[in-house]
């Protein structure tokens, strides 16, 4: 296995940073969902629906945000774990790369 340069474990690094920043903005995203687009859209279904099945709407919206900020959270737990694993890698690197020099 060959050395990584010194642009290489740079590249490699910001390049984990980026994608740890992408999952947060989804994160964050996910729960703007949440927060405001879930609710409009059940009370029209709740107000269009009819029928036994209809009982549970308040359970399912409940449920399905839950989901949603499950999803986010999760999300910003593997980009924290993104970071973590970027900053160990890189400083490995880094001081591999100087006593190679």
């Amino acid at each position: 296995m060959s050395q990584k340069t010194r642009q290489e474990i740079e590249i490699d690094f910001t390049r984990a940073i980026d994608q740890a920043a992408e999952l947060e903005r989804l994160a964050v995203d996910l729960s703007r969902i949440a927060n405001s687009g879930v609710d409009p859209a059940m009370i029209v279904i709740k107000n269009s629906w009819t029928g036994s099945a209809s009982e549970s709407m308040p359970y399912d919206t409940r449920r399905a945000m839950a989901d949603i900020y499950n999803a986010a959270d999760d999300l910003l737990r593997v980009a924290k774990n993104i970071r973590t694993t970027a900053d160990i890698v890189y400083n490995a690197e880094k001081k591999a790369l100087k006593l190679c020099f």
